[in-house]
């Protein structure tokens, strides 16, 4: 039964400046602070069946229990976590924090990019052992390259405005038509929404002809049913030997065997890797050997980024606006990407 006071349970970290805020939004809700909780555990009793929305990565172990639950605002954009919940059975809105992290992981892109364009791995160990190598490969430009982004969400924007302005020729992949987004969170002065920036866009039927002509693709799709393995062995032969893949989204858009002999073989040129198999990885792990692979440790967009706060809870507060008007919500993911594959 949902309660007629909704009743917030916040399970994230939460300024009191922030907290105001959001009381100032909806004076009579009621919000709470409550300890971050681990997968698996259950929320105490009179938490669980009082809560309207609920704050927080993950679902409790005792999701049943919430029978006012309304609404899962999660603090990650990626969802997998509650994927084959019975959320839509119970009625439960699932928004995520999509544009949040836009910012830090577009400008990790851009890093690799500019790493691998100027070798900057070689420089370094050439500085180390005190070598004076003036090659070309040193001396190239990322202008005139061209960038493929799988995935046109909000990070995939931004890396095609960041491309963009930068000179790169912008080619996207979607499964759906590009254009405006506007139920979608987008920090202002960030991210391209009107869909404007691409020089050129395909669907996903057109990935023999995407992939081959790519320098640098770049993976932002959310991690469903639907894209789990979205590269393979096929998908990877399909680019070019001078190509070079930057995930940070998630590993499993990649099939791992595949993108192992990617490397070593050299199918591609080299890859740049924020989101793993296995987390944290291990000491002993084989994908630290991994030829021409630049390992970052899931940090392109990161709850310890500066922003970070500040961009979730105007997110937030914007959506408990909505909520109380009546409007659709920002970053709702539809109940079709949470059922289990």
């Amino acid at each position: 039964m949902r309660s007629e006071r909704p009743r917030v349970l916040i399970a994230q970290p939460i300024a009191d400046h922030y907290l105001a805020e959001s009381r100032s939004i909806a004076p009579d809700w009621t919000f709470e602070r409550i300890e971050l909780f681990a997968e698996g555990a259950a929320l105490p009793p009179d938490q669980a069946e009082g809560c309207t929305v609920l704050v927080s990565d993950i679902a409790p172990a005792n999701l049943d229990a919430m029978t006012g639950l309304a609404w899962l605002q999660l603090g990650s954009a990626g969802y997998m976590q509650v994927a084959g919940l019975p959320l839509e059975a119970m009625g439960v809105r699932v928004t995520n924090a999509s544009g949040v992290n836009d910012v830090p992981i577009a400008e990790w892109c851009l890093l690799a990019m500019l790493a691998f364009e100027r070798d900057l791995p070689e420089l370094l160990r050439a500085q180390r052992e005190r070598e004076w190598d003036r090659r070309a490969k040193f001396q190239s430009e990322l202008r005139g390259r061209r960038v493929g982004i799988i995935g046109y969400g909000g990070i995939g924007r931004e890396v095609a405005r960041l491309s963009r302005a930068l000179g790169l020729e912008v080619w996207v992949m979607n499964r759906s038509p590009i254009g405006p987004t506007p139920l979608r969170f987008t920090p202002a002065g960030t991210g391209d929404p009107d869909g404007t920036c691409p020089h050129r866009a395909f669907t996903m039927a057109d990935l023999d002809d995407f992939l081959p002509e790519i320098d640098y693709l770049v993976l932002t799709a959310a991690l469903n049913p639907r894209t789990v393995g979205l590269l393979g062995e096929r998908e990877l032969r399909l680019l070019p030997p001078t190509a070079m893949l930057l995930n940070p989204a998630r590993a499993q858009l990649v099939e791992e065997a595949a993108l192992r002999r990617a490397l070593t073989e050299g199918w591609i040129a080299g890859a740049a890797i924020d989101s793993h198999y296995r987390e944290p990885l291990p000491p002993d792990d084989p994908t630290w050997e991994w030829p021409n692979a630049l390992l970052t440790p899931h940090i392109s967009g990161s709850t310890l980024s500066p922003r970070r706060e500040a961009r979730l809870w105007e997110l937030f507060g914007r959506n408990v606006e909505r909520y109380r008007a009546g409007e659709p919500l920002l970053n709702e993911v539809p109940w079709a990407d949470l059922r289990p594959a």
